[in-house]
């Protein structure tokens, strides 16, 4: 039992004649520390799926007998306090140990004054020597014997997430005041935060956030923000982060740009306003010179992260915009489909649309694509009329070539004749029998 009825010696009241009384204190919560802990059936002290998340632990708080980290059993099992949300501790954690109707329950890990989401020191800790078992004290390290786990890593403490005032997103004019937010840290550098600005709702998870970053940035090893207001740079970017770019976009030798092709396709002149969306301009000037920007209304999702995969088990993938969709790659963009026996040879890639360029539709030098059939049709036209060609000579008008179905009537020995036939022969072969184009349709 670790809910316990105590006194504190040095809190007395005084009786009858001026004695005085200790006064009797219901501590339902007792601080304790993590001694084993089930995170799966491979743990020292499974019993049972029921025991999962379970811990075992000493409280340093009690009116029974002290017990060493060794000697603990099934009585000092347990179970976490929330049904559907655990903060697993790991050994030498601090936590609040209560019993409530007969069960034993944890809360925690509890914070200490070092206030780090990583690791916090039990701040109860009480020194229990070790002994082996022929009673020869041991000589451990400090982790040891404050009793931690060897699996658990804190070479490297992250820096708590911490959230200042941006004035081109948050209301009112008081300069160091913003408004909280609903943080869940892990401890090794990963976090969701749900929260705002002014009344302009966010949500932001991160991973792998480097160790002295106080806030979610681009530099973040995954990334998934959701903005409401202001613009990816406004939200993510700073003097050491630098403003969000996109990845393609980014690279020093890149000739073929989003942006620039965004241009193009709209008829704007500035690429870099595809970064501008969630802000206007206010017409100002800051001290360097730049344009100000304000936070407007804008709903929009990034995600980012060194490799993104989507993939469907059963069914389909839609992409769907009531504008344009950009898709731009800093080296290769490639698509494909099986091909394999299972589709039957029903595979296929389908571009429909009524206006198709490959390269700047705005360039003079474009051209129109061939269609491969009516080609096809007009060289072997130009074929036939050479079998039809007339000339006169002394003996009077002669057809020189004859191709098709009149070339047994050619003089042997026609050296033109045997070419004539094989281009004839491939011409027939130009067409493909794997990819089309839609012919002109005319109005």
């Amino acid at each position: 039992m670790s809910s316990i009825f105590t006194s504190f010696p040095n809190q007395k009241i005084k009786g009858f004649a001026g004695k005085e009384y200790s006064v009797p204190v219901h501590l339902q919560f007792v601080p304790g520390v993590v001694v084993n802990v089930v995170h799966s059936e491979q743990s020292l002290k499974y019993g049972g799926p029921h025991t999962i998340n379970t811990i075992l632990a000493k409280p340093h708080v009690t009116d029974k007998l002290n017990k060493r980290r060794a000697s603990l059993g099934e009585k000092d099992r347990y179970f976490p306090l929330l049904r559907n949300h655990g903060d697993i501790p790991s050994n030498g954690d601090p936590v609040l140990l209560c019993t409530i109707g007969k069960i034993n329950y944890y809360l925690g890990p509890i914070n200490a004054i070092s206030n780090n989401p990583t690791w916090n020191n039990d701040p109860s800790y009480v020194e229990e020597i070790p002994f082996d078992d022929s009673n020869n004290k041991l000589n451990l390290s400090e982790s040891a014997k404050r009793g931690e786990t060897e699996n658990f890593n804190k070479e490297i403490l992250y820096s708590r997430l911490t959230k200042k005032r941006k004035k081109a997103l948050d209301y009112g004019n008081a300069v160091f005041e913003t408004t909280g937010d609903n943080i869940f840290e892990g401890r090794h550098g990963n976090s969701i935060r749900i929260g705002s600005r002014s009344n302009n709702p966010y949500i932001f998870i991160s991973n792998k956030r480097n160790p002295k970053s106080v806030v979610e940035s681009i530099l973040d090893g995954g990334l998934i923000s959701i903005t409401s207001n202001g613009t990816l740079t406004q939200h993510l970017g700073n003097i050491i982060t630098a403003p969000f770019k996109l990845s393609s976009d980014n690279l020093t030798e890149t000739l073929n740009k989003i942006g620039d092709v965004w241009v193009q396709a709209n008829g704007e002149t500035d690429p870099n306003k595809i970064y501008l969306y969630g802000s206007e301009n206010t017409g100002e000037t800051d001290e360097q010179g730049e344009q100000i920007f304000k936070g407007v209304n804008a709903n929009q999702i990034l995600f980012q992260s060194d490799r993104i995969t989507l993939n469907t088990k059963l069914d389909d993938i839609f992409m769907s915009s009531k504008k344009d969709i950009h898709i731009g790659a800093g080296r290769h963009l490639t698509f494909t489909t099986s091909g394999g026996p299972d589709v039957n040879n029903t595979d296929s890639v389908i571009f429909q649309t009524s206006n198709l360029n490959i390269g700047n539709p705005n360039n003079k030098n474009m051209q129109p694509m061939v269609l491969g059939k009516a080609l096809q049709d007009v060289l072997v036209t130009i074929i036939n009329l050479l079998g039809k060609l007339q000339v006169t000579t002394s003996l009077g008008i002669q057809t020189p070539l004859t191709v098709g179905e009149f070339a047994g009537d050619i003089t042997p020995g026609n050296p033109l004749i045997t070419e004539i036939t094989d281009l004839e022969g491939k011409i027939q072969d130009i067409l493909s029998t794997k990819h089309n184009i839609e012919e002109n349709i005319s109005n």
